[in-house]
């Protein structure tokens, strides 16, 4: 199991994507967008930081 840190902002106040405006990032088996210098991945309803 990887350990993650749930980031300060929820899929509710912001939702990363195609046109979100953050530069989209491939990692493994997903896609990290960085945002306020850290890099966001989906998780439940909120973002991980990696």
């Amino acid at each position: 199991m990887t350990d993650h840190k749930a980031a300060e902002h929820t899929v509710e106040e912001h939702q990363h994507g195609e046109n979100c405006g953050h530069e989209a990032v491939p990692h493994e088996d997903h896609v990290d967008y960085v945002h306020d210098g850290h890099r966001h991945a989906a998780h439940g309803d909120h973002y991980d930081e990696h």
